[in-house]
């Protein structure tokens, strides 16, 4: 006998420890409710220890090991210099960049006393500083640009200026376009005066009035980029020891804008984003996210156990053994890390994936000898002693799966190895124990065979064992060409795309990342003396991938004798600052008429049939004042809306007027007229200067991601920040995960060699789980699927679902048939046991469980549930389908040495 379990000694230790598992199970039979009373007070004091004692830590730090090479660089840069990744960024929309400036300087201005919550408050491009000398920061060109835009506007802000009323505005604006019928060279510019008097009687139609910035036309569209867009950047005061250390900042940011009036009301959009506010939404939604889907887990679980046992005693047993099993390993997580990160909370769900695998199988085999003929006592003596070993070696190659991600540099995952490969030993010993002793305690039919075994064994057996060799053929082949795919999968460092595309912060961190000024993933390096910075900034700029390398010094303008020049001469076109008064009203009819004059000016044919442009402002101009001369009509309260309408038009322009008087006197700036806060973000006290690399191109895309970085580590290798760390970070990940799957392997390889002592029934094992895993790596190349930080989990549990079930298999194929092959084909006797059937619920409860996952409308789960789902179904295939191939070629193999 010993010869039939695959050598003597394989023989040998799974007899004895068959024998052990005997007499304890019998043990726990015999006192079924001590156990239990006993089991009931350990699960409540770990409970209460796991709910006080077990935390999470969301800080990046916490996922991966310090001592990596561009981890250090980073820290060594955060130690002098701010770092984006540490910061929120609050995104401020507006339809002016006025209004957009004027709301970042108010809620800055306001966040900035709460020192409690912000310990740094930065609005790039802000303050008194830039709105004096805003003008020195444009091109010649622009400049010159914008002394002719003044010239050709100059006797309209003149007039304007003069006398601000709405009937003397009207009357301005007919006169000029009569004037350009015979000067058709100044209809371009008054066609942005159109627009903006579209504008005005917009939002007093809409009930929201609201001043217009003439100076804004003259000037801020002379400007690069989105300026209707402004940034703010807090360094806020975390506590990284809450679930989510952001919401009270992100509250207080949400609240202060919503005391300030910045809201859609006021034109203005106030989002928050960053990688805190990323983390902190994320976290609110994978909570919800997870809590439906581990209770849909459950009710699966229950459902898929109850359709394959036909027995609630089995059913109930098993998920007692399972919420025993997950109280005490979430109590060894509290004990041995403390604090759950990103990556190791999601131990409970691969706990419950994995877990409930032993209870399958003890359920399955229990319910087939009570069907037999046995009492509970003998079922459950055999039970233990037929399935029992191999589901102590499946615990331990399970276990060593994920033990082996423990000396890993990621640490995230080395903490999930950890507590997931304790959690599979206790899930063990819980269906040892706890489960055996649910069932001695409690009376209840076992239920009927399930319905679908004959047309399982039947499909099984039709495919494997008549066509054998076809099918070790077609999965040779299959393997050769998911070989070849393979090395098409990529690694998506992205971490935006696996948030939910329709939050607040999300959609903030794409509109900041499509545009190279606002992009968050920038680079940082550091040199010893600004000279130094600004020579490497320099060798960074003739890099293609490099749209700007930006030290303190490019903060002071160039060319600024011949700026300063221009400016004096554009004095000579702005007016004096008008006063704050108005002139006395004029009649409601000559107020009214005097827009209808407007209105009829505005559509005149040689306006409308000129240039496109043109003619689109003119016409829309003289639509939104017919509307609001309509409007009027049917109102009694008409002067307070002619009033709303005035004052939206010119009530801001003595502060305008003011503002770009401030601009054209601009003086010249030094490198120590630079503002303290944004020195500090460049230099250093001991003099270390800093650059900040901006990129050419978007890197939502990979490769453009991929080529940036290492172009500019080319010239800079200890360039860090956030685009340095994430994309190191996502390699370390890969890395890790390779090397540690391969010892994975390895050491079940190893495991399964000193037990059973048998390369053939260890390849047994192997082969259909590297099959499995080779398809499941080239289908997600063919699908376009990637692996990122959230469907990578799916290989260590693809590693522990195959592995248990391939055990599973090789066990009862062993203890039925040992080596010999008399009797019935053993691949055909295997496929009609209540194992074959448990490695089937066993799938479907995996495929459950987290098969769910691929329905969620978060991108990171959905990808999870998807490449999890096409995992189980390969493994399952390579299980049922190619191993009994491979043990018929076996036999047959044994059958022609005999002859």
């Amino acid at each position: 006998m010993p010869e039939e379990q695959g050598g003597p000694e394989g023989g040998r230790v799974d007899d004895r420890l068959s024998r052990a598992l005997v007499v304890w199970v019998d043990g726990v039979r015999r006192h079924a409710r001590a156990v239990l009373a006993a089991t009931a007070l350990v699960s409540v004091a770990l409970a209460g220890y796991a709910a006080t004692h077990l935390g999470i830590n969301t800080h990046h730090s916490a996922v991966l090991d310090e001592g990596l090479p561009f981890w250090e660089d980073y820290q060594a840069f955060a130690e002098f210099f701010p770092i984006l990744d540490e910061a929120l960024l609050v995104v401020i929309d507006a339809e002016t960049p006025r209004r957009a400036q004027d709301a970042a300087d108010a809620l800055a201005a306001r966040l900035a006393l709460q020192t409690d919550l912000f310990e740094r408050v930065y609005v790039p491009g802000g303050g008194d500083f830039f709105e004096q000398h805003a003008l020195l920061y444009l091109s010649v060109e622009e400049l010159e640009d914008l002394s002719d835009q003044l010239a050709s506007v100059q006797p309209l802000l003149a007039e304007v200026s003069r006398d601000r009323s709405l009937r003397n505005l009207a009357n301005v604006l007919r006169n000029g376009i009569e004037h350009a019928r015979t000067h058709p060279e100044a209809v371009g510019d008054m066609s942005l005066v159109f627009d903006s008097l579209s504008t005005a009687a917009a939002a007093v139609l809409e009930g929201r009035p609201r001043a217009i910035s003439w100076t804004e036309l003259l000037i801020e569209r002379t400007l690069p980029g989105d300026r209707a867009r402004r940034l703010i950047v807090l360094d806020p005061l975390f506590d990284y020891a809450s679930l989510l250390p952001g919401r009270r900042a992100i509250r207080a940011v949400r609240e202060t804008a919503a005391e300030l009036g910045l809201d859609a009301r006021a034109g203005v959009s106030v989002r928050v984003t960053g990688n805190v506010a990323l983390n902190t939404e994320e976290m609110v939604i994978v909570a919800r996210q997870s809590l439906l889907a581990a209770v849909g887990c459950f009710v699966l679980v229950g459902i898929v156990l109850f359709v394959a046992l036909r027995s609630w005693r089995i059913a109930i047993a098993i998920l007692g053994a399972l919420l025993v099993g997950l109280i005490a390993t979430a109590a060894f997580a509290a004990f041995a890390v403390g604090k759950l990160n990103v990556v190791s909370v999601a131990f409970a769900v691969l706990f419950i994936g994995l877990g409930v695998d032993f209870g399958i199988h003890l359920g399955m085999r229990f319910a087939e000898l009570v069907r037999a003929g046995d009492d509970d006592a003998q079922a459950l003596a055999e039970t233990a002693r037929s399935v029992g070993a191999s589901l102590v070696l499946c615990a331990a190659t399970t276990a060593m799966g994920f033990y082996v991600f423990i000396p890993t540099d990621f640490r995230a995952v080395a903490e999930l190895g950890l507590i997931s490969g304790t959690g599979m030993l206790f899930s063990l010993f819980c269906s040892l124990t706890v489960m055996p002793a649910i069932l001695a305690a409690t009376k209840g039919s076992v239920g009927r065979v399930w319905k679908g075994a004959p047309w399982f064994e039947r499909t099984l057996v039709g495919i494997a064992v008549r066509h054998p060799r076809n099918v070790r053929i077609a999965a040779a082949l299959l393997g050769l060409l998911a070989l070849v795919a393979i090395p098409g999968l990529r690694f998506d460092h992205n971490v935006s795309r696996l948030r939910d595309p329709e939050t607040e912060s999300v959609q903030a961190f794409e509109d900041l990342l499509a545009v190279s000024d606002t992009s968050p993933w920038t680079i940082d390096l550091m040199a010893p003396s600004l000279e130094e910075a600004a020579a490497t900034a320099e060798r960074l700029r003739q890099l293609d991938v490099v749209e700007r390398a930006i030290t303190l010094r490019d903060w002071v303008p160039t060319e600024q004798g011949e700026k300063l020049d221009l400016l004096a001469d554009m004095s000579l076109f702005v007016p004096p600052t008008p006063s704050g008064a108005t002139a006395p009203a004029a009649p409601l009819a000559d107020q009214i008429e005097a827009l209808r004059a407007l209105q009829e000016a505005l559509r005149s044919p040689w306006l409308l049939d000129g240039d496109a442009g043109r003619a689109a402002s003119a016409e829309r101009a003289a639509a939104h004042l017919e509307r609001f001369l309509a409007r009027l009509e049917t109102i009694d309260r008409k002067q307070e809306k002619l009033d709303q309408f005035e004052e939206s038009l010119t009530g801001a322009m003595p502060d305008q007027m003011q503002r770009l008087w401030r601009a054209i006197d601009a003086d010249e700036v030094t490198l120590a007229d630079l503002p303290e806060e944004l020195a500090t973000r460049f230099v250093a006290p001991d003099g270390r200067a800093r650059v900040q690399v901006l990129p050419s191109e978007n890197l939502g895309d990979l490769d453009a991601y991929a080529r940036f970085v290492e172009r500019v580590q080319s010239v800079a290798p200890h360039a860090t920040g956030s685009a340095v760390a994430l994309l190191f970070w996502g390699r370390a990940v890969v890395e890790s995960f390779r090397d540690a799957l391969g010892l994975a392997v390895l050491s079940v390889a190893t495991l399964l060699w000193v037990l059973w002592r048998r390369l053939s029934d260890m390849a047994l094992v192997l082969l259909p789980l590297l099959l499995a895993a080779a398809l499941t790596t080239a289908t997600a190349v063919v699908l376009g699927i990637d692996f990122n930080f959230a469907n990578v989990l799916v290989l260590p549990l693809l590693l522990g679902v195959g592995v248990d079930s391939g055990v599973h298999l090789v066990h009862r194929h062993r203890v039925a048939h040992g080596h010999e092959m008399d009797g019935p084909a053993p691949e055909v006797e295997l496929l009609g046991t209540s194992t074959a059937q448990a490695v089937l619920f066993s799938a479907l409860t995996t495929m459950g469980s987290f098969g769910s996952l691929a329905l969620s409308t978060h991108p990171g789960l959905a990808s999870l549930g998807r490449l999890l789902l096409i995992g189980v179904s390969y493994t399952l295939l390579c299980n049922l389908v190619v191993l009994p191939a491979l043990i018929a070629g076996k036999a047959e193999g044994r059958a022609r040495e005999r002859t």
